[in-house]
């Protein structure tokens, strides 16, 4: 599992709409995992934040994340590097969402402090190579005790077999090197990386695919990701995992 390749965050520059639309690419895998995602995201914040939260969403990609926020009220900036992505959730979002889209580089970005409610950093960490960057400039836009929402993989052999080789089992479209293991975070490093990033580690949960499912036995066979493919939440973090920090 050694590995000196480079993380391929280019494809998602060409998606278009099959960022919503298809399902034989990881990206289907992706807006599954997202539902439960927003799940999490939505109770965290309704607990935690202002009822009209700013929020800044990190790695946006085509909006997964950001236009449904919108929609339940919160102000949501979207960032990401990928104009490719970002023209998809423009022409996703509806005028009346409290919602933008911006270019910008998340290990350098071009905000205020001290600004915002809430950070996402959702599927991200892992697809750079230095995170702890990130997380500095995440937690330097969150006002004092606002929130970091994070989810990434694990350093481990299930995370490997599930996240690495596993989606090109389940979608014949997968682009190569989408994730590298050397890329993935322990939970012992996130919390160092957050702490030295003045931001404090509350929880950690994990989170992977509904293995014994209809769904997902579908979509092992036809290598199309089935329309109810799902993720559940699980105490154990071998394999993906996300949580909050507050900022200090």
């Amino acid at each position: 599992m050694r590995d000196s390749a480079r993380i391929n965050n280019r494809f998602y520059e060409d998606l278009g709409e099959r960022w919503y639309e298809d399902d034989t690419h990881p990206i289907a895998l992706l807006r599954a995992e997202t539902k439960a995602r927003l799940e999490y995201v939505i109770r965290l914040l309704r607990a935690k934040a202002p009822d009209r939260a700013r929020v800044l969403d990190l790695g946006c990609g085509a909006g997964f994340l950001a236009i449904p926020l919108a929609r339940a009220g919160y102000e949501v900036k979207g960032v990401d590097l990928s104009e490719g992505a970002l023209a998809v959730a423009r022409r996703r979002a509806s005028p009346e969402m409290a919602v933008s889209f911006v270019k910008d580089d998340v290990t350098n970005l071009r905000e205020e402090a001290a600004c915002y409610d809430a950070a996402l950093m959702m599927d991200l960490l892992e697809h750079l190579e230095e995170p702890e960057r990130a997380l500095a400039a995440a937690s330097r836009a969150l006002k004092r005790g606002g929130l970091l929402v994070f989810h990434t993989f694990n350093r481990t052999l299930l995370a490997y077999i599930l996240a690495v080789k596993g989606i090109g089992i389940l979608c014949r479209g997968a682009p190569e090197n989408i994730h590298l293991y050397r890329l993935f975070i322990k939970p012992k490093e996130l919390r160092r990386m957050c702490g030295r990033a003045g931001l404090a580690v509350e929880e950690l949960i994990g989170i992977r695919p509904r293995l014994l499912s209809v769904p997902f036995w579908s979509t092992l066979v036809s290598r199309r990701v089935h329309p109810q493919f799902s993720f559940t939440f699980t105490s154990s973090l071998r394999a993906g995992y996300l949580g909050y920090a507050t900022r200090r």
